[in-house]
């Protein structure tokens, strides 16, 4: 009886539920002796009391799992460090995020389908929401990065941006929101507050569309290079953008004379 009675679980909800059940008003208060209930006979009733007393302790298993979830988010900063000498930042160590992410959304969705969730069914849905947003703003983040380190140093080059004016104007766009977007989360690194936007996701959409337009044609002037002279099928995407980086330097084409041709090491 005192177990029962003493359950953290018991709120007010669950002391009501219980008068209806006994049939008179009780509720543990500070006048309350273990002498008062035993004179109201409680131990008698000590099935019906369980039973409430039962539901009472699903749904704070649910609270407790639900608050210790939200206070671990309020404690994950996101990584976000300086990267070469690009005068801007990259998200590191997302993997960690990720699988936190990944945990979490199984253990809300579980509770999602208890019978005892009513209690925090709309608390529940907005974490649900919450992590869902988190969730896709990394993906699209990840998606956006990766191109992003792949092109920066393309179109660092004042070759490159003469011969494609319009691919160069479409990345510089994306890096300005980039830089823009990357010092904010430098400045304020805590995911749980600055992850959940619909603005950010949207703002990383549309660098994601933007960039594979500059992707495919960056991959349409390879290709007219390549068409003009077949031998450069014979070298990366990096290595032809090595040359057709550095135009005014004749000898930058030196060091890959080797894959175009073959027995020529050096002219």
């Amino acid at each position: 009886l005192l177990t029962a009675l003493l359950n953290p679980g018991m709120k007010q909800r669950h002391w009501t539920k219980l008068s209806e059940v006994l049939g008179f008003e009780f509720a543990l208060d500070d006048e309350i002796t273990l002498h008062d209930a035993l004179a109201a006979n409680l131990e008698e009733k000590i099935d019906q009391i369980t039973e409430v007393v039962g539901i009472a302790s699903k749904e704070y298993s649910i609270e407790v799992s639900l608050q210790k979830m939200q206070s671990e988010w309020e404690e994950i900063n996101l990584e976000i460090e300086p990267y070469k000498n690009t005068g801007t930042y990259v998200l590191k160590g997302s993997d960690d995020i990720i699988q936190k992410l990944d945990d979490d959304m199984v253990m809300t969705n579980t509770m999602e389908f208890s019978p005892y969730k009513k209690p925090f069914e709309e608390r529940l849905n907005r974490w649900e929401n919450t992590l869902k947003l988190i969730t896709f703003v990394i993906e699209e983040w990840l998606a956006c990065q990766r191109q992003w380190l792949a092109l920066e140093p393309i179109f660092a080059s004042d070759d490159i941006k003469k011969q494609l004016p319009t691919e160069a104007e479409r990345f510089a766009t994306v890096d300005k929101t980039w830089r823009k977007v990357l010092e904010s989360a430098y400045r304020a690194p805590a995911a749980l507050k600055f992850c959940p936007s619909e603005k950010l996701l949207e703002d990383f959409k549309q660098n994601n569309k933007l960039l594979g337009h500059v992707q495919r044609g960056l991959n349409d002037y390879l290709e007219s290079k390549r068409v003009a002279f077949p031998r450069f099928y014979f070298l990366s995407n990096d290595e032809l953008l090595s040359i057709l980086s550095q135009t005014k330097d004749p000898t930058a084409v030196q060091r890959h004379l080797r894959r175009c041709f073959e027995n020529v090491g050096s002219l």
